[in-house]
């Protein structure tokens, strides 16, 4: 009988502990931040299937941009350019004028042959900070692809007065100084 009740304590004690923490110990605060550390170590070993998972589990428990855009440059480094577009999109729904989301989006719909899509959030980027000089330099490709060329080299020659090292070599390349 002793050996029942013993038995029948630590299975209430086991799961008492998985209750806690699969509810409550999982719901704290700093849990979030962990599993959004752990998105980011994964990321920079490239194991980007665990850091999407870690970015899964930490906005299980609360919506947050920032937990959007790593998220989405998981995605973008592994290649899966829907699920980035959709993460950015996100973390731009809640944090408008999160450059780093546009410039990646952008980044995304450039590569990707929407250069109309791109223009648009090179330029949002551009509003919000006019002095950078990737966005001029992104921009300026994508009116490169499209034909524009004056737009183009204007957006070249800015990039290079901002200091973009690649832009005076599309400038020699669209005709210009």
């Amino acid at each position: 009988m002793k050996k029942k009740i013993v038995i029948a304590a630590v299975a209430v004690c086991a799961l008492g502990f998985a209750v806690y923490y699969f509810s409550k110990g999982k719901n704290e605060p700093g849990d979030i931040a962990a599993m959004s550390n752990e998105g980011v170590e994964y990321v920079k070993e490239g194991n980007y299937n665990k850091a999407i998972d870690s970015y899964n589990d930490a906005l299980d428990m609360k919506e947050d941009p920032t937990l959007y855009y790593n998220r989405g440059v998981a995605y973008m480094n592994k290649g899966d350019n829907e699920n980035a577009v959709k993460d950015f999109t996100k973390a731009l729904d809640m944090q408008p004028s999160n450059i780093s989301a546009l410039n990646n989006r952008a980044l995304i719909y450039r590569n990707s042959g929407k250069y109309d899509e791109s223009i648009a959030d090179y330029s949002a980027v551009l509003k919000i900070k006019p002095d950078f000089s990737v966005a001029w330099y992104g921009r300026g490709i994508c009116y490169k692809m499209k034909g524009d060329i004056a737009s183009a080299r204007t957006d070249f020659v800015k990039a290079k007065s901002l200091g973009y090292a690649g832009a005076q070599k599309m400038i020699d390349e669209v005709g210009g100084k």
